[in-house]
């Protein structure tokens, strides 16, 4: 933008940090303003588990979206390191983005989460009740009034949405977008990712766990891309999804390997339409116990520093 800079178009761009308790949405709406999927969704709490940036430009804007970990109190190594990048990312905001299920009053989470965001009342804040497909008419007023006194928001700096439907995003985005600096791009504008593809294909795999295995399972498993080779029109990636014990190694293989099988296939399919070519996708299954609690497989995924 060097003949056309900010400062002459009225060009607005900056870092949005979202914030808010887990399963609330955040990715989902995200994914949803960016075009891409850039954060996995699941509906088990916590699925996000580093900063994720999500990038969307218009000819006006840039918004570079900043997906957290939920907030929660942590009980492993790999809970602070979430609780962390939720805290680096109010650092680089220009505004934070508070996300809430308005369907419900707030509960404790929403008001530890509150607490977080009073550390910083400089930065403007914008909140976004959403799912409100799930709320009642008669708890409208009460839960916008709670949620609105809670994060110290007014009237005209709150959204009541729908993500998963894009309902009453584009208003959303009208009231981030007047409170982003005025200044030029922070990114080119086919950048939608600051996350590799390794990264994103490791999440991937998990994605597919995520939606597919039972209740034990999800918050034990994680997974590392041990090989990326390219082959011409071919990539050949083999990963390793790591366990905490002997049963769910059982259970993500399956009988006769049958559930393994069908979360590689899904999560091939996705990994190919994201890379744009064929895909090899090779899956073990490794006991590690204890792996959230030691901080060199947690620097090795990527999930802390």
């Amino acid at each position: 933008m060097s003949d056309n800079s900010a400062a002459s178009t009225g060009f607005r761009s900056g870092y949005v940090a979202l914030l808010g308790k887990p399963n609330v949405g955040k990715s989902t709406l995200m994914n949803h303003i960016v075009g891409q999927k850039v954060s996995i969704v699941s509906n088990k709490p916590q699925t996000t588990r580093r900063r994720v940036i999500g990038i969307v430009t218009t000819p006006t804007y840039q918004i570079a979206f900043i997906d957290t970990p939920g907030i929660h109190e942590p009980h492993t190594q790999l809970g602070k390191a979430m609780i962390e990048q939720a805290r680096m990312s109010l650092g680089d905001a220009d505004v934070i983005l508070y996300v809430a299920d308005g369907s419900h009053h707030p509960g404790e989470q929403d008001k530890e989460a509150a607490k977080l965001l009073k550390q910083d009342i400089k930065l403007p804040k914008v909140l976004c009740m959403n799912k409100m497909d799930l709320l009642k008419a008669e708890d409208v007023q009460r839960n916008v009034d709670a949620f609105s006194t809670l994060l110290g928001v007014g009237p005209d700096d709150l959204m009541l949405t729908t993500a998963i439907r894009g309902h009453n995003v584009d208003k959303l985005i009208e009231l981030i977008v007047a409170k982003l600096p005025v200044q030029d791009p922070l990114y080119s504008e086919d950048e939608f990712t600051d996350q590799s593809s390794r990264f994103l294909t490791a999440e991937l795999v998990r994605e597919k766990i995520l939606h597919a295995a039972r209740e034990e399972v999800p918050h034990s498993v994680a997974v590392l891309v041990d090989d990326w080779e390219e082959d011409g029109a071919m990539t050949r990636i083999g990963a390793t999804i790591l366990v905490e014990k002997a049963s769910q190694r059982a259970i993500i293989i399956g009988k006769q390997g049958q559930f393994l099988k069908k979360i590689g296939t899904e999560a091939r399919l996705e990994i190919e339409e994201m890379l744009g070519h064929k895909v090899f996708l090779q899956l073990h299954v490794k006991v590690s116990e204890d792996w959230r609690m030691s901080p060199r497989i947690l620097h090795d995924l990527e999930y802390s520093d």
